[in-house]
């Protein structure tokens, strides 16, 4: 009966003096052991009292919003800097209003309308598989840098071979390729006549002579772009890629090979992209012989006048006849040589259909008639 009195005594008295936490907490205690005292601590123990109390101002208390951290030399969306979720998502954070990528070209430029070539990601609209939404340490909200991101989907190029091209080893796939869209095959920026100029603007220069190929801007026939197993960047040896077009060079009844030739060592000889020569040649005869076979002109006495120009008599890559020469060398004397005036001469009776060269040095000599040593003696 006395603890009911108690109670109802001291619920009075807290009712008579408001709402005031001092009263209560003054009450509390004189009735009580163990209160704590107002803002301190039980047993050490800290006890933190709110300021307000909601249900009875009616107030609601909402949490503080995140701040944004900085990402520092990175990059962050502008909506989701300005905590402008309600752009993208609807409810403030939920689903996205649109689906990708119609949800971008509401800010972002649709890089894919006039374009022929896209990227499946970019088409599709998987934009988050390259890109983060909100915040990266990468520039352009990329996932990863560079050939990193890459190699997320496409195998390593770089794997093809030992020889590496300089831009694909450096990381830098933006360097020829579009991320998003192209005009051109593979995604490239530019044609591949314009890219490869890009970097290699000597491959044609102001040459007269241009092969082919260099000159349509077919690069791709001979190279590969990224890495291969060929010097030169070459999809195929030497041989084999000039033999892809220049089946012809051998012959069917070729019965001599001009060594260089036999090898496939065709840059030997030939320039592969431009020249001021013809064919391709790097320089003309017979100084381009000369890198091969010594130079018998330096000390001769007297010449044959069309010892200047080799390919007048041999052909320079495979013959029928000895020493690569373009005919029978009775013919091919006969070219320039009439058959009554050699008649005429009194040394060539008897000489009737033999080989003008078991007499004659068809290059040089020491007689104005090129006469060989041993031809004197008769």
């Amino acid at each position: 009966m006395l603890l009911a009195v108690l109670v109802a005594g001291i619920s009075g008295l807290l009712l008579t003096d408001g709402c005031s936490t001092a009263a209560k907490h003054k009450w509390l205690t004189f009735f009580f052991d163990g209160v704590p005292s107002a803002g301190g601590s039980t047993n050490g123990v800290a006890v933190s009292t709110p300021a307000t109390n909601p249900s009875a101002t009616n107030q609601i208390v909402r949490p503080a919003q995140p701040t944004v951290p900085v990402v520092a030399s990175g990059s962050s969306h502008p909506p989701f800097d300005k905590q402008e979720c309600a752009a993208c998502h609807d409810n403030g954070g939920g689903a996205l209003r649109l689906s990708k990528p119609a949800l971008c070209w509401t800010c972002h430029q649709d890089f894919l309308a006039d374009k022929k070539v896209k990227h499946q990601p970019a088409e599709t609209g998987e934009c988050n598989s390259c890109h983060d939404p909100h915040q990266s340490v990468n520039k352009k909200l990329l996932l990863k840098k560079g050939s990193e991101l890459c190699l997320t989907c496409h195998d390593d190029p770089l794997a093809a071979g030992k020889f590496k091209h300089q831009a694909v080893e450096a990381g830098e796939c933006l360097d020829c390729h579009a991320p998003h869209a192209s005009n051109f095959k593979g995604l490239l920026k530019k044609s591949v006549k314009e890219t490869c100029a890009d970097c290699h603007d000597e491959i044609i220069g102001k040459k007269k002579i241009v092969h082919q190929p260099v000159a349509d801007g077919d690069c791709l026939e001979c190279h590969t772009p990224h890495a291969g197993k060929i010097k030169g960047l070459l999809k195929k040896s030497v041989k084999e890629t000039c033999a892809s077009c220049h089946d012809d060079i051998l012959g069917k009844n070729a019965k001599v090979v001009h060594q260089p030739v036999g090898d496939g060592d065709c840059l030997a000889c030939h320039n592969p992209h431009a020249t001021d020569k013809k064919a391709l040649v790097k320089k003309s005869t017979p100084a381009l012989c000369w890198d091969c076979h010594d130079n018998f002109l330096e000390k001769a006495k007297f010449k044959h006048d069309v010892v200047e120009d080799c390919t007048g008599c041999h052909k320079p890559h495979q013959s029928t006849e000895n020493h690569l020469l373009a005919k029978n060398i009775l013919k091919l004397c006969g070219d320039c040589h009439d058959d009554k005036d050699l008649k005429a001469v009194k040394g060539h009776v008897g000489a009737e259909g033999k080989s003008c060269t078991v007499c004659h040095d068809p290059h040089v000599g020491t007689d104005k008639d090129l006469l060989k040593p041993s031809a004197k003696t008769k």
